[in-house]
């Protein structure tokens, strides 16, 4: 057989990304490809969580990033600072593009696998490597002739420049790809004019171990630590639901139990999953991993965008169109509730799609590194 060496970028901007690193990482590792190191792109705002360090199995060095800028109550992205802030850091990403040029030289890698980190993009645009790069992420579906964008009605009036700026930094974290595989909650055909094909999402091995069950609480999963206050303000509301809460807080303890009912958890893979397994439902900023996985464990979704955050906006509504539940301006849990025992759970025909992917994957990018020239490494087999 032959084996590849893959260098991986990603983008440490919330937690779906590097979700999607370790489970790529896994199918890399059985089918006898190596990762040599990982590039993680990040912010002053997020740390990097230990269970990605634990379990990526390569090296992780660390490269500054453009991210987001919240507001005061850390809850609402703010576009005009997140982009002013991109202009005042530029000398500093210039050095990150350095750095990626340090590790392609150290590693010589015959694949570059990029999670949506848009320095990856603007190093292939700059300095024209020869390894090719595939670029996974659910965003390239944006770049897709067949996706039709929702109608968002928190956003009436700039619609089109929020659709354009979506586009837009897709294409930014993917120049120079030789491949774009984007991530769907359901199969589309492909677009190869648009050098784009259509994967199933890439969710952790994790997940697969789970044993689903009805149980009594309701699960919550908050991108900014900001919305904890609006967790707390219902909870005072409902005391007797009882809810387990995982947030990105790096000053708080790994458990503060706030009374009988209300638990807030530091983020944790393998907890998070095994008491999504048990939940009664999911109650989550919009993002695209776990609504996936949500959905594969057949646990209704209550979809709440991050304020100002017109992707997540798009998630929410694409997510409620495909059966995973609801989409809400607001936590609005009892709406949640109110369904949770009669949801029609999607998993039977959502499980088969998310169950192609490691063929898929595994094929795509050993087609893209044997097409264009690459002399991977041979490796007798016994």
């Amino acid at each position: 057989m032959t084996r590849l060496t893959c260098l991986l970028v990603v983008q440490g901007e919330g937690r779906g990304h590097m979700t999607q690193a370790l489970a790529l990482r896994a199918m890399l590792r059985r089918a006898g490809h190596r990762v040599t190191q990982v590039l993680v792109g990040q912010s002053a705002r997020r740390t990097v969580p230990d269970f990605f360090l634990e379990k990526i199995d390569a090296p992780v060095r660390y490269i500054e990033s453009p991210n987001f800028v919240c507001d005061d109550s850390n809850r609402a992205i703010r576009p005009g600072a997140t982009l002013w802030q991109a202009v005042r850091r530029g000398p500093h990403l210039y050095r990150s593009l350095h750095e990626i040029d340090a590790a392609m030289e150290a590693t010589q890698p015959d694949l570059v696998i990029n999670f949506f980190e848009p320095l990856a993009g603007l190093y292939y645009a700059l300095h024209r490597p020869a390894p090719p790069m595939v670029c996974i992420a659910h965003q390239y579906l944006y770049l897709h002739p067949g996706y039709a964008f929702p109608d968002v009605p928190d956003f009436p009036h700039a619609q089109v420049v929020q659709r354009g700026a979506l586009k837009a930094f897709a294409r930014i974290t993917s120049w120079g790809a030789r491949r774009r595989l984007a991530l769907s909650l359901e199969p589309m055909a492909d677009a190869p004019s648009h050098n784009t094909r259509v994967m199933p999402p890439l969710l952790r091995d994790e997940l697969f171990e789970q044993d689903p069950h009805a149980g009594d609480f309701l699960l919550v999963y908050l991108l900014n630590r900001g919305y904890a206050e609006a967790i707390r303000r219902w909870h005072a509301q409902h005391p007797e639901v009882s809810l387990h809460c995982f947030w990105d807080h790096p000053r708080a303890d790994d458990v503060e139990r706030v009374d009988d009912t209300l638990t807030f958890h530091r983020l944790h893979d393998e907890k998070f999953l095994q008491l999504m397994a048990g939940c009664r439902g999911l109650v989550t900023t919009a993002g695209f991993e776990s609504v996936c996985e949500a959905m594969y464990l057949g646990k209704p979704a209550l979809m709440v965008p991050v304020e100002g955050h017109f992707e997540q906006h798009c998630n929410a509504l694409d997510a409620a169109a495909a059966g995973a539940g609801i989409a809400s301006t607001d936590f609005a849990i009892d709406r949640l509730m109110a369904c949770a025992d009669d949801y029609q759970s999607v998993a039977p025909t959502f499980r088969p799609w998310v169950d192609r992917a490691e063929a898929r994957f595994l094929a795509e990018l050993e087609a893209v590194a044997y097409e264009h020239g690459q002399q991977p490494e041979r490796v007798a087999m016994a």
